[in-house]
């Protein structure tokens, strides 16, 4: 009986063995940024990832980390598109171990519903990716507002608005399109649902070491295909609107 046991667990490890195979994947996230990645994929289709992640941006390193059983693993380094590093993340521990600094002028602002005063401590809320790769799929979704397109040439400015709970969530999204040739104003609200749970989660904002809910809002343009893209730091366009909370 002992070794009819043993005959079946081994067949059963060499038929799941040639059951799934592993195979190399190259997919296009957002114009000339791709991802590379290795998956195990059964019978039925059905993908889990393994090995080592790379995305890639105009030849640059954007993203450098390793699955284990479809689940992140160890040290993740994450870049900017011209290969500065932007963050660290360890999600065997859970724990941001780096994240840079934000450069000046910055076209990312932070708004909380309280009143601040100087007294007050705050940190804003952290995506996990950085403020390069951890915000393309929220841009991915705007760019299918087909009214975003060309709205530089039109003379319009695109501010894309999240709203983050204080449990760390992603409650809201929208682009707000402002045009200085009629004074127009419209919002655009975005359905997320499609977004893992992955893509909805952060680092909480805090006031005064209690988390709190906190508004990110981030300066787009339209790039030279007219797509919908986000103002890099320190070009100068013209940002009005109410007053934000700044790091």
């Amino acid at each position: 009986m002992k070794n009819l046991i043993t005959f079946f667990t081994c067949f059963l490890c060499f038929y799941t063995c040639l059951a799934q195979e592993t195979v190399e994947r190259k997919n296009t996230l957002i114009d000339d940024v791709f991802e590379r990645y290795q998956a195990r994929v059964d019978s039925l289709g059905n993908e889990t990832r393994v090995g080592n992640y790379l995305v890639l941006a105009h030849r640059k390193t954007v993203v450098k980390g390793q699955y284990t059983n479809g689940e992140r693993t160890g040290v993740w380094y994450f870049y900017d598109h011209a290969g500065k590093a932007m963050q660290q993340y360890d999600f065997d521990k859970n724990h941001l171990l780096f994240e840079a600094p934000e450069q000046e002028p910055s076209n990312f602002r932070y708004l909380m519903d309280q009143v601040i005063t100087p007294k007050d401590i705050t940190t804003q809320p952290i995506k996990i990716g950085g403020r390069y790769f951890g915000y393309l799929p929220y841009l991915q979704l705007a760019r299918k507002i087909h009214a975003l397109r060309g709205i530089s040439d039109d003379g319009c400015m695109a501010v894309l608005t999240l709203l983050v709970s204080p449990l760390g969530r992603l409650a809201d999204l929208r682009v707000q399109l402002s045009c200085s040739v009629n004074n127009q104003q419209i919002d655009y609200p975005i359905n997320i649902d499609s977004l893992p749970n992955s893509e909805k989660t952060f680092i909480p904002a805090t006031l005064n070491g209690e988390k709190t809910a906190c508004r990110i809002t981030i300066l787009c343009k339209s790039d030279d295909h007219g797509e919908l893209t986000i103002v890099e730091p320190g070009e100068s366009i013209l940002r009005t609107g109410p007053s934000f909370l700044l790091k």
